[in-house]
Parts: structure tokens; sequence; C-alpha cells
């Protein structure tokens, strides 16, 4: 691997239900040699939405629709930036989300954007400096509790990736940046050798979600340590015996809790379904 591409994606985005689509406006990103661990470049520009710029854009970025009129669209701006990226690299990004815009878009105009080696800064960071970030911190939170310098406005593709460029710069210094960190404090599970209220909340959160990637289906000890919500966990945190023992024996209890939320959601769906259908009948009805 050659270089880092620190990424960082604006869009524009409808906090509500809407069919306007929520295009990438903004791309900006910093390539940085890794063995230097020196920046050698950097890409900004605006990508022309096909809706207009929404008010919640333009209040957390300052975009305007006057920013963004003359720039090009989402296929000339990627060609750009491919050729800016170049071969052998590492993407960087502050959190996964711009990966997903980034193909969601590619997906709109059938185009392809490899991005294989991936390197989320952001858990990295977490999990790394667990004695600073008693929670996941956000970019700026990163980088003011780390001792750096905010540079540039925020909500800003480039100035975005700069910053998240000097957190992997300092982190390259202070960490091994191949190394897998994991939090061994991130949360009081267990106190008093028992699971804590808000250890026993967390482990049935946990059950859920693999139930829910199970459809439904009845989740056995074994299936929840081999489901992806477990590799996952596992992947971010260190658990000793005593705590795997008790995750254990209340793992019946966070099961049974689960089933019973997932029954409430699907009677609230059942009956959600049967007003519109009511409705609908209704409403035909008037119409003959």
């Amino acid at each position: 691997m050659e270089f880092f591409i620190v990424m960082d994606i604006e869009r524009n985005f409808r906090p509500y239900e809407s069919d306007a689509p929520s295009d990438i406006i903004d791309i900006g990103a910093v390539k940085i040699e890794a063995a230097s661990m020196k920046v050698v470049d950097t890409f900004s520009s605006f990508v022309k939405p096909n809706a207009s710029i929404s008010r919640h854009t333009t209040k957390l970025t300052g975009i305007t629709k006057d920013d963004v009129k003359g720039a090009e669209r989402f296929p000339q701006v990627l060609a750009r930036f491919r050729k800016f990226v170049g071969e052998d690299v590492m993407f960087v990004t502050w959190g996964k989300e711009d990966y997903a815009f980034m193909e969601a878009d590619c997906r709109k105009y059938g185009l392809s954007f490899p991005m294989k080696q991936r390197f989320d800064l952001q858990r990295f960071i977490f999990n790394a400096y667990e004695e600073v970030f008693p929670q996941q911190p956000n970019l700026k939170l990163a980088t003011e509790q780390l001792g750096l310098i905010w540079e540039g406005e925020q909500h800003r593709a480039l100035s975005d990736a700069i910053n998240t460029a000097n957190l992997l710069m300092l982190a390259a210094k202070q960490k091994d940046l191949s190394k897998v960190y994991k939090r061994t404090i991130p949360f009081v599970l267990v106190k008093d050798a028992k699971l804590t209220d808000k250890g026993r909340k967390t482990v049935k959160r946990w059950v859920f979600k693999a139930m829910k990637r199970k459809e439904f289906r009845k989740l056995s000890w074994s299936d929840f340590l081999a489901s992806k919500t477990w590799v996952l966990i596992e992947e971010q945190y260190e658990f000793d015996e005593m705590t795997m023992k008790l995750i254990e024996a209340y793992f019946p209890v966070a099961w049974k809790k689960s089933k019973q939320q997932f029954e409430v959601l699907a009677q609230q769906k059942k009956d959600a379904n049967a007003s519109i259908s009511t409705t609908l009948h209704s409403d035909t009805s008037h119409q003959q």
C-alpha cells in the first residue's frame, strides 16, 4: 500500500421521508504517502445534485444552491477523483457512512469505484485511546481531545478530510496502525461479580440485533457466539472469563425479552397494515 486516501463526503440530506434523492454534493480528500506519513496532495470538488439543496443541508454544511450551480455532475467528478486516488491505496474515513454514500451514487449511474482497502479511523481512535474517550467521539471532539487544532469549517468535505488526516498522522506517531486495539473498559458491564443494569440492557440489545439477522428464529447461545453481531462486538471489546460466564447466564433472559419485543413489533405492524387496508377499503367504497 503506497498511499492513504483520507476521504470525506457531504450529501444533500433530508431528516424526513422524501422522494428527493440524497445526492453527494461535496467530496474532499487528502493523499498521504504511507512511507513518510506526509501529505502529498488534496482533492476538493462540489457535485451538482439532482434535487435542490435542502435547508437542513445548508444549515449543517453552509453549502447553498449557488455553490453547486456550476458544478459537474457525479460521473464527471468521480472520473477526476479516480485520477487523484490512483492505485495501491487504502481509504480512510471517519466512520463508515461515506463508503455507503459513494457506493449508492455509483449505483445510480451504473459506475464502479473499488474501495477494497478501508480503514475506519473513528473506530481505531475510540479503541486505541480508550483512556481518553469513554464514548465514541465525533471528529471535532477527537481533534480537540487529542490536542490538535481544528482546521477550516466543520461539515465541509475538504476541511473534515484534513482534520481526519491530522488525526491519522498523529495516531501513526503514537500507536500502531496495523494493530487491532480492543477496549477493555468501554462501559461498566460488571460490578461486584454481577451484571449491572446497563450490562443487562447491553446484552439484551446485542441479542436483539442477532435475532433480527436470524429473522425471528430461536437463537441459541452457540448461534449467538457465531453470529455476525458477536463477531463485530469481539472486534471492539475484550472480555474476561467471568464476564463471559455472566453474559452466558443472562442470555436466556435476554433472548426471552427480545422475543417478546419482536412479538410486540410484529403485532404493531399487523395492526398498522390492517388500519391502512380498512382506510383503503373505505375510500374505495365511497368512490363507488
